[in-house]
């Protein structure tokens, strides 16, 4: 077959006119040049799902395909005719052609894929390695700038502003904008409560493509779709992202989503360092505190340090701190002294019940001189209290109360008294300070996981993998130890999709991880190579070895049932593996990798369901003259 591939408008951009044999063939590729028949043909074909046959003038029969339809890849035709010139069955040639053009398709689509995927990837990385720019920056509108920039080059936004909320009017009002129309979008502003608002204020994301919803807002005339992303994580933000004229994909979506939490992070996190600014001198009073405070970044360790120095400056012997839930919002004891631990563990305070529940209800603390003459509460004693006497301070961030800090029995018996109550105040301005940082790492290290996790499987990802493999083989270099790689492949796992569905396929691959995960040590690295195709690092471990537990594993998951797995070509879901050895096989990562592979290969070769080592090929002697290529060439696997 002599086959030329078309892009509308772009002309040839495989094969040639005259590869083809068609009549006017010396024109250039221009498109607007071409044959007429041809140019109708193009377009025909292109217009309809199916293999059309046609004559060119000389009455030699030609077939036309669709290749892509998308609107996301080029719109590609397929052209093409028998090799020999020769009369071909018409049904035949529709066949060939059809084929053709489906093999095609489907490599076009999947290099597509893989080129998303990548870009995602690439653009999640890239979010998340902005963040130390951005909390550097040195103004929030070099904040602005900056996000307004990544719109740009990470997701090819051409047109964006960043939205405040005015308090005193309760409207959105641009702050700054970048494209071709900003100068539209700088005076534009809307309704707090109106269809831009009432979405993005509950902390979902607005997407506006209706044209008389658009009038109504007010919008240029040139703005066909909104997009408004809240920044920040409060439950009434104060700022918004707005994409215009930029249709977003899902993963897009999510990504530019998540890029407004990071953003209301770093805007949060400036206020409250400006804040702390002013409050210089206060800050001063307590320093070696808060920098005890600052010191600790787990969130459990820092809300004991907080409880810990807050007894410490009040003299009290006993505490609790409590925070919300996420779940059901009741007050749970996050940190403890004088309480049996099993109490604090099962105690829940759900807010406006008992005094640290009022206390996180209202906002307002409460100290108590006599809890057995207070008006307010009148009752006995409890016995695991040696004094009357407690105080029950709030934790409050931006306004809300995000817990509560609960003291009693004061070493020298005395109650509690405002000036406790101030001296607290200033520690817990702090501490809020303090945890906020904690939330902020604790969110960060969360970013990093996701980062360096495959989102599927939950395991190592590729690019953390190799990371990882070259720290071990830097190590092991050095210290003269040994190490193993398997590489590791779902053996037909394309029929078992294509049987039982790509929902029980995902499902497959995160049994397999768990399988892998549970099969080796805690120092072993276990990673998803890419589709169905896994690796482990193993440190300290020799070849023969790692085809011990390899083989052990491989047995595993013969053994383990994953459901659909009896229509499989080998009746049930297997597993291929190939291990290298550092350094006997190979000295560096990417000769490890492949002989890795090679072996992974020899194992597919020698029937699947097996393990293998590698082992050099045997010297092969060299012909006196290089062979011709052959016409039909193999398949060659590229690392």
């Amino acid at each position: 077959m002599r086959l030329s591939l078309a892009a509308a408008p772009g002309g040839i951009v495989a094969g040639s006119l005259e590869e083809l044999g068609l009549p006017g063939a010396e024109a250039p590729e221009d498109p607007a040049q071409w044959p007429p028949f041809l140019r109708k043909i193009v377009k025909q074909a292109h217009a309809g799902d199916e293999t059309v046959l046609f004559r060119d003038p000389s009455g030699r029969l030609v077939f036309a395909g669709p290749v892509t339809k998308s609107s996301r890849l080029p719109v590609l035709t397929l052209l093409g005719s028998p090799a020999d010139d020769k009369e071909t069955e018409p049904r035949r040639l529709q066949e060939w052609g059809t084929l053709a053009r489906l093999c095609l398709a489907g490599l076009v689509r999947g290099h597509a894929e893989r080129i998303e995927a990548e870009r995602d990837r690439v653009r999640a990385v890239t979010l998340f390695d902005l963040l130390p720019d951005l909390v550097q920056a040195g103004s929030v509108l070099e904040v602005w700038g900056l996000a307004l920039s990544t719109l740009g080059v990470l997701f090819e936004v051409e047109n964006a502003a960043v939205l405040v909320r005015d308090p005193g009017a309760e409207r959105l009002r641009v702050q700054t904008a970048t494209g071709p129309l900003e100068k539209a979008l700088l005076t534009w502003s809307a309704p707090v409560e109106g269809p831009a608002g009432s979405e993005w204020m509950g902390r979902r994301p607005v997407r506006i493509d209706d044209p008389h919803e658009l009038t109504r807002l007010g919008l240029p005339e040139a703005v066909e779709r909104l997009a408004l992303f809240p920044v920040g994580t409060e439950d009434r933000p104060a700022v918004a992202l707005a994409v215009v004229n930029r249709e977003l994909d899902g993963e897009e979506w999510a990504l530019l989503r998540g890029f407004g939490v990071q953003l209301g992070i770093v805007l949060e996190n400036r206020r409250l360092r400006e804040d702390a600014q002013r409050r210089h001198e206060q800050v001063a009073a307590v320093r070696s505190l808060s920098q005890r405070f600052l010191g600790s970044l787990d969130p459990g360790e820092l809300f004991r340090v907080i409880l810990d120095e807050a007894r410490k400056l009040t003299g009290a012997r006993k505490g609790s701190l409590m925070v919300p839930e996420e779940d059901d919002g009741a007050l749970r004891v996050r940190a403890a002294v004088g309480m049996a631990e099993k109490v604090a563990g099962r105690l829940k305070v759900r807010p406006g019940e008992g005094i640290a529940g009022r206390v996180f209800a209202t906002g307002e603390p409460i100290i108590v001189h006599d809890i057995e003459l207070d008006p307010r509460f009148r009752r006995k004693n409890r016995p695991r209290f040696d004094t009357r006497s407690f105080l029950s301070l709030p934790i409050r961030r931006n306004g809300s109360t995000v817990g509560v800090l609960n003291l009693a029995d004061k070493a020298t018996g005395e109650p509690f008294s405002p000036q406790d109550l101030d001296v607290l105040e200033t520690v817990m301005a702090q501490a809020t300070l303090a945890i906020e940082r904690s939330t902020y790492w604790a969110q960060s290290r969360e970013l990093r996981r996701i980062s360096i996790t495959d989102g599927l499987t939950g395991l190592l990802n590729r690019r953390y993998f190799q990371e990882r493999l070259a720290q071990e083989l830097d190590r092991a270099s050095r210290h003269s130890h040994p190490l193993a790689l398997i590489m590791i492949d779902i053996d037909h796992f394309k029929p078992y999709n294509d049987t039982n569905g790509h929902p029980a396929g995902d499902k497959a691959l995160v049994l397999l991880g768990r399988i892998l995960r549970a099969g080796v040590r805690a120092i072993d690295v276990v990673s998803r190579f890419g589709g169905e195709e896994f690796a482990i690092i193993l440190p300290e471990t020799r070849r023969a070895e790692a085809l011990e537990i390899g083989e052990r594993i491989r047995r595993e998951v013969e053994a383990f049932y994953f459901p659909g797995e009896e229509r499989q070509p080998l009746g049930r879901l297997t597993v291929s593996m190939g291990v290298a050895a550092f350094p006997e096989d190979a000295r560096d990562l990417r000769g490890l990798i492949q002989r890795a592979d090679r072996a992974l290969y020899l194992a597919k070769a020698r029937g699947r369901n097996r393990i293998e080592a590698y082992a050099p090929s045997p010297p092969q002697p060299q012909p006196d003259a290089p062979e011709p290529a052959a016409e039909n060439g193999g398949w060659t696997r590229v690392l």
